[in-house]
């Protein structure tokens, strides 16, 4: 039987013919929906197959022109009928399985969850963000740096970071200060360009300068006034802040140090307190217990220990502890350390997702911080910096000055070590050898000597002066009292027994001639005469620091 043209298929292209049957080729636009087709037997059973194969095959190029996916319903993709040739379970048909299989649930879920997550970073990401620049609109900023006065050699310091950062104990932030008020504390942090070497150099605000013209400050305000305060000789470092603010105290200091101030931060002291709260508490590690003379226990045990904030204030102010190198160095280095405890927690995780610990933290830090060049992350850097003592990190030095005021009651400046000093941080150069002579390793530590101070200078209160000095230096100071008459040298008296301990006070105060007493025993006096400069400097023993006696691990 002849077959009519409604039972002519089209066969794949390439296909072997089938005997009997002529090959077809479409004509025209044909080709690109159909394939060449041979004519079948009426009632083959092959007929069905076919025409539901050409039937899939147009229905899947029409959704694929409307841009649906369909999966396949036993035929090829390419007009094949579906079998692999390398069996039903063979790798194409494994591939195949794959490709139409619809996702599985957890791959949903684990798609839902990676984009919940990108999210959930974006949103942290932001939020932080504006956490920090929260934080940094509340910082009361002002102008300070002024670049032209003072500086030696701009060019040669360019890329140097110097920031002149004052610890004020007035209570200006609304917390009152704690009892027995400790003074105002001041560091230029040198950071060298490249940041390989760190030195924090402490400036006694009791140093005698001679203080430039400046524009008159209202602490109040927190502004300057239409007004110039006239130049002052030999007057305090404290004056440049107290009558010409931020601004004539960076002018002061470099003219004191010839470096250029390149940020200003003033920190109020009792004002940590509400910092620390706000983000609950910080961590500090000391290598062993502070214990302050005046204010009495401020740690009570070595390792890691949690402040609140009125415990962070005493620790911030401690400056009469015994196993401190000085009490200036000593107060300066445990400040930091809590800066850097108290700025690391503001930019922690749980501060920043926090909106109430931002804002009461940005709030306590509005209140207590003002600066020039310095937000919260700039705060973060140098502290953490400052914070690494030892090989490696930071190294706080102490102004060489005299330890005792003079008459006109400042501190002197020692100007060819400190000359030595800056030129050599200025110009990039190996520091100066300390120039504190070295007590003898086999002679007695200031701890177990005990002197007399007689004041025959016919000053007042200088004998306590200088006996608070030694006491600072670690050595017991007995009976403190005025001669019967006033003495032209600086005298130490002492017995055979004692010619030690003589040696080494002798050493810190050089002014002293010493004057053995052959009659006598246990006697150790040091009777100030009018020849007294105020020098006394700190014994640079052998023995081991403090730190280098506490077993490894006790910190960090």
């Amino acid at each position: 039987m002849t077959a009519s043209s409604t039972t002519r298929l089209r066969a794949r292209p390439g296909a072997p013919d089938i005997a009997g049957y002529p090959v077809r080729t479409p004509r025209g636009e044909d080709t690109a929906l159909v394939t060449p087709v041979v004519d079948e037997p009426d009632g083959s059973d092959a007929l069905a197959d076919r025409t539901r194969a050409i039937d899939a095959s147009l229905t899947r190029l029409t959704a694929a022109h409307a841009g649906v996916a369909l999966g396949h319903d036993g035929g090829g993709d390419d007009g094949s009928d579906g079998t692999d040739p390398d069996g039903a379970d063979g790798p194409r048909a494994r591939r195949a399985d794959r490709r139409a299989a619809p996702p599985t649930r957890l791959a949903v879920a684990g798609r839902v969850i990676a984009a919940a997550l990108a999210v959930l970073i974006f949103l942290g990401v932001a939020l932080s963000w504006g956490a920090t620049r929260w934080m940094d609109s509340t910082i009361r900023t002002v102008a300070a740096l002024d670049p032209e006065v003072g500086v030696i050699d701009a060019e040669g310091q360019a890329g140097d970071e110097n920031v002149l950062v004052l610890g004020t104990a007035s209570g200006s932030s609304g917390t009152p200060a704690t009892t027995g008020e400790r003074t105002d504390s001041l560091m230029l942090a040198h950071v060298a360009a490249g940041g390989e070497r760190v030195v924090g150099v402490s400036l006694p605000m009791g140093l005698e300068i001679n203080r430039p013209p400046c524009p008159r400050w209202d602490a109040a305000a927190a502004t300057y006034l239409d007004e110039t305060v006239p130049a002052e000789t030999r007057t305090a470092l404290s004056s440049a802040y107290a009558v010409g603010g931020p601004r004539c105290l960076v002018r002061t200091v470099q003219q004191l140090t010839g470096m250029s101030v390149t940020r200003f931060v003033a920190l109020d002291l009792p004002g940590i307190a509400g910092m620390v709260d706000a983000v609950g508490g910080v961590d500090v590690c000391v290598v062993q217990p502070v214990e302050d003379r005046t204010l009495g226990p401020v740690v009570a045990q070595a390792g890691t220990s949690r402040l609140d904030g009125a415990r962070a204030v005493r620790f911030a102010e401690a400056a009469a502890v015994p196993s401190d190198p000085s009490p200036a160095l000593g107060r300066l280095q445990r400040q930091q350390q809590l800066l850097a405890a108290t700025f690391r927690e503001a930019l922690s995780a749980s501060t920043l997702l926090s909106p109430t610990t931002t804002r009461d933290f940005a709030a306590a830090l509005g209140r207590s911080m003002l600066s020039d060049e310095v937000g919260v992350h700039e705060m973060v850097r140098l502290t953490s910096t400052l914070d690494r003592t030892g090989t490696g990190g930071a190294t706080f030095l102490a102004l060489p000055a005299s330890a005792v005021p003079n008459t006109r009651g400042n501190l002197e400046l020692r100007d060819t070590e400190a000359s030595r000093l800056f030129s050599a941080l200025r110009k990039d150069q190996p520091l100066p050898t300390a120039t504190t002579p070295v007590a003898s390793a086999t002679g007695p530590e200031p701890g177990s000597v005990t002197v007399g101070v007689v004041n025959g200078a016919g000053r007042d209160g200088l004998g306590r002066q200088v006996g608070d000095s030694l006491r600072a230096l670690g050595f017991g100071v007995g009976e403190v009292d005025n001669a019967p008459q006033p003495s032209a040298e600086t005298l130490l008296r002492f017995s055979p027994d004692r010619a030690d301990a003589a040696e080494l006070l002798g050493e810190v105060v050089p002014r002293a001639r010493l004057v053995q007493d052959l009659g006598s025993t246990g006697t150790l006096q040091l009777v100030l005469g009018n020849s007294f400069d105020g020098t006394i400097r700190a014994p640079v023993t052998e023995a081991p620091t403090p730190a280098a006696q506490v077993p490894p691990g006790t910190c960090g």
